[in-house]
């Protein structure tokens, strides 16, 4: 949920943020946390980091691992006026 006294932190995940790293980040700027499809664990540290850090702070993890399954997610509805949404998660870019 957005609170009045803080900016919305914009957050890009996936395989083509991971590709778009450093275009996201530095070069168009528009995203202020950039995470890969295997990192999305860490995005409440990522999120302190942005949240916690100076103006303009950024932050990123694109590594990949050799052992996530995403056997134990599962999918959570947030009620009130929050944003919330179900998204689609496939491994890697190549899947049609």
């Amino acid at each position: 949920r957005l609170r009045k006294d803080r900016q919305p932190i914009v957050c890009v995940l996936g395989c083509m943020a991971e590709r778009l790293k450093t275009k996201l980040l530095e070069e168009m700027l528009l995203a202020d946390v950039v995470v890969g499809p295997d990192a999305y664990r860490d995005l409440p540290r990522l999120l302190s980091i942005v949240r916690d850090g100076d103006s303009g702070a950024k932050a990123y993890n694109v590594q990949l691992s050799l052992d996530e399954t995403y056997a134990d997610l599962r999918p959570v509805r947030t009620s009130g006026n929050g944003v919330s949404a179900f998204v689609s998660i496939m491994r890697g870019c190549a899947n049609m």
